[in-house]
This record gives structure tokens, C-alpha cells and sequence, in this order.
């Protein structure tokens, strides 16, 4: 965490100090991962079939804001305050998101603290940290609303929880454009749920990324586990998940799968395992 001074600012001092504890030993790991989930839930994949920042409304993309705010405070542990959105050691501090990093600074949140979160390079990075907004941290200009934005010397005082740093990505967006295209033009369920997991095989996908291309709020892998004895919808290929298939996966040589992870792995592979191996997966 880069600390720049404080030039005597008690409060500031000991609000950059409690949050750098509650972030715990990678603050980048806690404030990232509370970005994704506020997208992704905004996305709201399940029922709209989306996957990215870009396909949101405007006015989704302002809800974002709103949901980082919620889900941050949350993630430290703490509680709004009765003037701004937290409250630290006594002292209020507000949340501030921008998309790209420009932030708009209310005239209520005039040299008060502010926790400043941001998206970076069309929100494929982002950066948080601290800084007072005091009047020569802002620059002049006002918009419509009365909001003003950090100056250079603003930034250059702002204490940095997390320098710019990688935004943890979406599965579905990271996806192939073209395995995605072909994926996501299925025309059912179980189809989609299926092809996935055929075009992308020995990958941990997590659970998210599949109710996704199922476009269901409901269980996606269970159209996979219909019918199975009419057909073969997975052509020769079985799932694998961190509960059940655990074992087979590290026999296979691959990394365990993470909670609400699923890979699809050939059945001839696993057929093939030795003998003794098979034995102790309880396979024969």
C-alpha cells in the first residue's frame, strides 16, 4: 500500500490504517472481488444472458455504483454511517466510483474523507484509495450538479489501498468470441449448458458462468442429468465438480476445482487411469 503524507491529518491517518486491517493481508483480492460481484450482479446473467460492463443500460452503469458502495461495506465488515456511507474510527468517509477513475465529488463531501474506487484501461483494471477533498484537491470546474472533480494534486495525495491492479475478470466475457457465439446460439437449455462444456473442456467453470449461457436462476446442470440414458448430450464427456469429483480431477493432473467449480473431462481418460487408481476413487 503506497502511503504518501498526511501532513498532520489525524483522521485520515487512522481511517487508511483500519481499513488497510480490514482488508486483511491482500486488500487487492478483497476490493476486486467486490467489484466483480457488483457487476456481475447488475448483469444479472441468469436471467438476461449478459456478460458485460458494456452491455449495460446507462442507467445500469450508474446502479454500479450504488452496488460497489453495498457490497465494499459489507466486505470490511462495516456498517453506514449517519452521514455518509461508512464510518471509521468515529470518522465519516465517503464511497466514490467511477467507471474510468474520474471521480465526482459532491459539495457535502467537501473536505470530508472519501474512499475513491475505480475502473481503469475500459474497466479491465481499477485502483482504490483514500484522500481528504479538500478545496485545493479539487479542481475548480463544476458540472451540472455541482460536483467537482479530484485534481492532480488530489491524486498525487491520495493514499492508495490498492495501486492499479488487474479487475478479476467475468468467465463468460473471457470466453472465446467465437466459442461464446456458438454457445450462446443454442437454442435450449440444455444445449447451451451442454456445448459449453463440450467446447471447453478440462477448464474450471465456475457456477455463475453456467447459469449464464443456461439463462436460468434455476439448478443448469440439472438438464444435463435429464434423459441421460436416451441420449449422450455431453458426447462422451462426463462433469466433474469440487464435491464429487475432487479425486479424479487431481488423478487427471489438473488443479483442484475451487467451490461452485465444474469441469468436463473425457470418460476415456478417466477410463484409462491405472487400475489401482481407479480402485481408490471408487471408480471399479
Amino acid at each position: 500500500m503506497a502511503i504518501t503524507t498526511t501532513n498532520g491529518d489525524e483522521a485520515l491517518e487512522r481511517v487508511v490504517a483500519r481499513l488497510g486491517e480490514l482488508a486483511g493481508p491482500d486488500p487487492g483480492e478483497l476490493f476486486g472481488r467486490a467489484i466483480r460481484q457488483s457487476i456481475d450482479e447488475v448483469l444479472d446473467g441468469p436471467r438476461t444472458g449478459r456478460w458485460d460492463f458494456s452491455q449495460l443500460e446507462k442507467t445500469e452503469k450508474t446502479y454500479v455504483g450504488t452496488k460497489v458502495e453495498i457490497v465494499v461495506r459489507t466486505s470490511l465488515g462495516l456498517e453506514r454511517g449517519p452521514r455518509f456511507d461508512l464510518e471509521i474510527e468515529g470518522y465519516g468517509l465517503d464511497t466514490k466510483w467511477a467507471m474510468g477513475s474520474v471521480w465526482q465529488i459532491p459539495r457535502e463531501a467537501v473536505n470530508e474523507l472519501c474512499l475513491c474506487i475505480g475502473g481503469l484501461d475500459q474497466m479491465t483494471r481499477f485502483q482504490v484509495g483514500v484522500v481528504r477533498c479538500a478545496e485545493e484537491h479539487l479542481n475548480a470546474g463544476e458540472n451540472r450538479d455541482r460536483k467537482r472533480t479530484i485534481s492532480a494534486l488530489g491524486r498525487a495525495a491520495m493514499h492508495f489501498l490498492v495501486e492499479p491492479s488487474p479487475l478479476p475478470g467475468n468467465f463468460v466475457a473471457e470466453m472465446d468470441p467465437e466459442i461464446r457465439a456458438e454457445v450462446m446460439a443454442e437454442r435450449t437449455i440444455q444445449a447451451r449448458v451442454a456445448t459449453l462444456f463440450r467446447r471447453v473442456p478440462y477448464t474450471a467453470i465456475p457456477r455463475g458462468a453456467v447459469a449464464t449461457v443456461a439463462r436460468t436462476t434455476g439448478d443448469p446442470m440439472r438438464r444435463l442429468r435429464q434423459d441421460t440414458g436416451a441420449n449422450d448430450p455431453l458426447q462422451g464427456m462426463r462433469i466433474l465438480s469440487a464435491k464429487y469429483g475432487k479425486g479424479i480431477v487431481e488423478a487427471l493432473g489438473h488443479a483442484p476445482l475451487e467451490a461452485n467449480h465444474f469441469m468436463a473431462v473425457s470418460e476415456s481418460d478417466i477410463e484409462a487411469l491405472p487400475a489401482r487408481v481407479r480402485r481408490r476413487l471408487g471408480l471399479d
